[in-house]
């Protein structure tokens, strides 16, 4: 039901998983450009509240704004894409979420839920990343191609900014806080799908966390790499100026990888996290108590009427195309 469950709630660059929305925590994942940011949109458990997703265009020209201090000239541009790739996803994609959902209250009612299965769902959510990428693409290619040297250079001190938060949060020194530190991200997503833990579960989450090989460096040398590619994007975007169906290709190139494994030195830690995350919520399932297990089919039917009632009118029309508009 999760995505990234080992990666830090504030993954800016890419599909977002992270922080707690009105209805759920992310993982992951505001994007630097605010059609980056669309990655929101696709976690089927993650699924922001209405009010959130109604106002998506706003508050994701917001964080563009943040990152990029864009011109009036750029905001235009940034608020017309955004809007045409929010409606596209309306019209699109949330049968397909609430099809998920049920299949995972329908498996989860029946006790068909393990660790294979959970794996399933995550990598079924990294397949969900792939259309919004391609719509993303020519939006922030188009963006993208008008940066000015100031703005790159203010990109890269929030980024920097954001990584000393890293380090001070998930990379102490003392192993002892960072088994701390895991252990708390893991009883907090599992009590948004289970509510209180008994103190079994909390045993096993501390367990768990003791056990998994210190690898933050790693995972942050990771991030580091899609950073830098993200900046050499779009400089190179901005350097040859590129007709717009080269530029959207290199721009989708980068995008992909967040819905990848990238190879290097972060890559072993990476995989393992997953793994990790992934048995530990099976575990947590397995020994959910019935009250635990009521609260989690509540949850799912709330995300479930959630989505529903985020679609667009069936008399409406099915929004326009962020590659056209």
């Amino acid at each position: 039901m999760r995505t990234h469950d080992s990666i830090p709630s504030d993954e800016r660059y890419g599909a977002r998983s992270g922080g707690r929305r009105a209805h759920a925590r992310t993982r992951r994942r505001v994007a630097t450009l605010a059609l980056a940011a669309a990655a929101t949109l696709a976690s089927g458990c993650s699924m922001i509240g209405r009010l959130g997703y109604d106002h998506f265009p706003m508050l994701a020209a917001w964080r563009a704004d943040t990152y990029l201090s864009l011109n009036a000239e750029q905001k235009a541009i940034a608020s017309r894409r955004i809007e045409a790739l929010h409606a596209w996803h309306r019209s699109t994609q949330l049968d397909d979420y609430a099809a998920l959902l049920r299949d995972i209250r329908r498996r989860v009612d029946a006790g068909e839920v393990d660790e294979a299965q959970i794996r399933a769902w995550r990598l079924s959510m990294f397949e969900r990343w792939k259309p919004i990428a391609d719509r993303a693409a020519p939006a922030v290619a188009e963006v993208a191609v008008t940066l000015e040297p100031a703005q790159m250079q203010r990109l890269r001190d929030e980024m920097a900014r954001d990584n000393d938060k890293i380090r001070r949060e998930w990379m102490p020194q003392a192993r002892a806080e960072r088994v701390e530190a895991r252990t708390k991200r893991y009883v907090e997503r599992a009590e948004l799908f289970l509510g209180a833990l008994t103190a079994e579960q909390k045993q096993l989450a501390r367990r768990m966390a003791a056990e998994v090989p210190d690898g933050e460096e790693q995972w942050f040398a990771q991030r580091l790499l899609r950073q830098q590619d993200l900046v050499a994007t779009f400089d190179r975007i901005r350097a040859e100026r590129p007709d717009p169906a080269t530029a959207s290709v290199w721009m989708r190139e980068h995008l992909m990888r967040y819905a990848q494994t990238r190879d290097g030195p972060g890559r072993p830690f990476s995989e393992s996290s997953l793994a990790v995350s992934d048995a530990l919520s099976a575990r947590m399932l397995a020994i959910a108590t019935p009250k635990q297990r009521q609260h989690l089919q509540r949850k799912l039917q709330e995300w479930i009427d959630l989505v529903e009632s985020l679609k667009p009118e069936q008399s409406a029309a099915a929004g326009g195309s962020v590659a056209s508009n």
